[in-house]
C-alpha cells in the first residue's frame, strides 16, 4: 500500500521540478529579450515607483540599469500632471 503513495511522491516531485526548469528558462528569455530602457520608460509613465532592484533580483546579470534608469526618467517626464 505505500508503493503507491512514494511512487506518486516521487512523480509529483519530478513534474513540480520540471515546472520549474520551464518557468525559470522562460523567464530568462524574457530578461534577454528585454528592452530595459522601454521598460523603464513605462514605468515613469505609468507612476510606478522605481523597480530596478525587483528587475535586478528576477533577471540577475541580465538586467541593464543605466538605460532602465533613463527610460524611467524620461517617462517620469513624460507623465501627465494632474491639474492645478
Amino acid at each position: 500500500m505505500r508503493t503507491p503513495a512514494i511512487l506518486a511522491a516521487i512523480l509529483l516531485a519530478t513534474g513540480c521540478e520540471s515546472m520549474n526548469q520551464k518557468i525559470d528558462a522562460s523567464r530568462q528569455d524574457r530578461c534577454e529579450r528585454a528592452d530595459w530602457a522601454l521598460v523603464g520608460e513605462r514605468d515613469g509613465v505609468s507612476g510606478h515607483p522605481l523597480l530596478a532592484d525587483r528587475y535586478e533580483y528576477i533577471c540577475g546579470e541580465l538586467f541593464k540599469p543605466a538605460p532602465y534608469k533613463e527610460g524611467f526618467d524620461k517617462g517620469r517626464a513624460r507623465k501627465p500632471r494632474p491639474p492645478a
